[in-house]
């Protein structure tokens, strides 16, 4: 009987091997310590598009826009799947849309992010089924400080977590079962944008947990985190006496921040139960999104109180383990700022709703070794020929990107406003590079000791020795592209495309036509040499060079 229980353990174990083995994408370490995604076996980076709302709601509607969407050299897409839609009546699921987003995705060779519109969307509950919306009794809502109802589920209902969590568990049983040997579903977003338009839900089950004890989990993190913990977080706890047991109000004070982070406590623990639930069955990567902080002095309320923003990020590591990364939806203009705020040792950048900006793109995967990119209504910008040919450039350089992602050999290049030059040091050189517009963007990889790939637009580069004993100089600048991770060259630079070899100048690639005026936008009048009247017939969309260098 021994020998028979320990043979169905070890096939047990075997088997437990075997289903993790076959679930397609998965987050490591890679050899430079940076976190990539990993893909059936190989790196990959999502160069992405988010589809509207309602986009993916009909077959129909979807299946008009996977044609326009490969023009934009997409590689994955990010499409909702709504509770509503997917659970129209209790215990009854319709798969029809699921299927539509995974064959229509599989054949035009995209990746899919599943984005769940559940309980909440935007700090609000539309998408939540009829009947789940009309039982205010077992799925109560949130109410306000005057104790009125509004139309947000509450956090605090268990029945509604649970239901949320028992569809989408159906939903990525449902994956696994028709996609797990092709792996087109590579990540998926439990809810979006989460949290409430006040400071805190005044229904009676939401202000009992305000006054019962701060979870130890969120303490013992506190405690082992205190010389990194974000400070919004810890000069509320170190100010109120440092307290390890307590009531929210007791450990954080009766003030707006032990309601907000007790609002982000609840939150979290909530969206980790439904992740958990899918996770148990097949753990795919999962996000969490993010309504950010607009301005500084906005309290929690103004902005969706609850959700993963920098400031609570502390807060969601210690309450959800089941959720990899927490994502930024970037809008605002502070771009920099934003994206090195939610890089972290412990969270990888990932960012899944922003504007159509391909500088965006190359900055992300350049300086920050992000997962993805991705912005928002991305059917609206098919025939954007710019940001189409900056992902074709992005998707020819993957190899490399993905070969040196998070190491000090890749580094983004875009100006912002304040910014007239930038100096980085890369192995035995130093790299002066200037902008020769506001709008300039790309990145340098350095592929070789003396190799140099250069992307992008509107940017010069001077190469210098760090050795205050040698000279750098350029030694020969390509230009041309990669097909399959084979270079091939379209010109040799020199003479006045290089001022004969003192500087590389990343004037990005030409394309010529009769519809469209030139949108290149640097100022070149002090070197008019340069460029042929003709050029400015042309559109201008970013290039990439091989630079040879040496030192004596």
């Amino acid at each position: 009987m021994k020998k028979l229980i320990t043979t169905i353990l070890y096939f047990t174990f075997l088997l437990g091997i075997s289903i993790k083995a076959e679930v397609p994408s998965k987050l490591i370490r890679n050899e430079n310590g940076s976190w990539q995604l990993i893909v059936n076996g190989k790196p990959f980076i999502m160069l992405a598009g988010e589809l509207h709302n309602s986009s993916a709601s009909t077959t129909e509607y979807l299946n008009s826009l996977w044609g326009p969407l490969k023009t934009l050299n997409l590689n994955t897409v990010l499409a909702p799947i709504a509770w509503e839609q997917f659970e129209p009546q209790e215990g009854t699921f319709d798969y029809t849309l699921i299927d539509s987003l995974i064959s229509g995705a599989r054949k035009n060779g995209l990746k899919l992010g599943i984005l769940w519109f559940g309980s909440w969307k935007n700090g609000e509950s539309s998408y939540a089924p009829t009947w789940v919306k009309e039982d205010t009794k077992r799925f109560f809502r949130v109410k306000n400080a005057d104790g009125k109802d509004i139309e947000t589920l509450s956090p605090f209902c268990e029945n509604t977590m649970k239901a949320d969590a028992k569809a989408f568990k159906v939903l990525v049983e449902y994956i696994k079962k028709v996609d797990r040997g092709t792996g087109t579903v590579i990540a998926l977003q439990p809810e979006n944008e989460v949290g409430i338009f006040q400071d805190m839900d005044y229904s009676k089950a939401s202000l009992k947990v305000y006054e019962q004890e701060v979870p130890q989990a969120l303490i013992q993190y506190i405690k082992k985190n205190r010389k990194n913990l974000r400070s919004e977080l810890l000069s509320v706890w170190e100010e109120n006496g440092a307290r390890t047991s307590g009531s929210w109000k007791d450990v954080f004070g009766d003030n707006a921040w032990s309601k907000s982070f007790y609002t982000t406590w609840q939150y979290a623990t909530y969206i980790d139960y439904v992740a958990a639930s899918a996770k148990e069955i097949y753990p795919l990567p999962v996000f969490c999104n993010c309504w950010l902080v607009q301005k500084a002095e906005d309290m929690p309320g103004v902005y969706p109180n609850g959700g993963p923003v920098s400031r609570v990020m502390d807060i969601w590591k210690a309450a959800a383990p089941h959720v990899d990364v927490l994502a930024p939806d970037i809008y605002l203009s502070d771009f920099k700022n934003i994206v090195a705020d939610y890089h972290r040792a412990d969270n990888p950048l990932l960012i899944p709703e922003s504007v159509m900006k391909p500088a965006n793109a190359f900055w992300v995967f350049g300086e920050h070794g992000a997962l993805c990119y991705s912005p928002f209504g991305i059917e609206d910008g098919v025939g954007n020929f710019t940001f189409a040919q900056s992902y074709k450039v992005l998707d020819e350089l993957m190899p490399f990107i993905t070969k040196h992602q998070g190491s000090n050999r890749i580094i983004g290049v875009m100006k912002t406003a304040d910014e007239s030059e930038r100096t980085v040091t890369m192995g035995d050189y130093q790299l002066r590079i200037t902008y020769d517009a506001e709008d300039a963007y790309g990145m340098i990889i350095q592929n070789e000791k003396n190799e140099f790939i250069v992307a992008g637009i509107n940017f010069k580069v001077h190469f210098a020795s760090t050795n205050p004993k040698k000279i750098g100089y350029i030694k020969q600048v390509w230009e041309g592209g990669y097909t399959d991770g084979k270079w091939k060259a379209t010109r040799l630079l020199n003479g006045d495309e290089t001022y004969h070899n003192a500087v590389l100048i990343a004037k990005g690639r030409r394309t010529l036509t009769s519809e469209k005026v030139n949108d290149y936008n640097a100022d070149h009048t002090d070197e008019i040499f340069v460029y042929s009247p003709s050029s400015y017939q042309a559109i201008w969309s970013p290039g990439i060079y091989r630079v040879t260098t040496y030192l004596r």
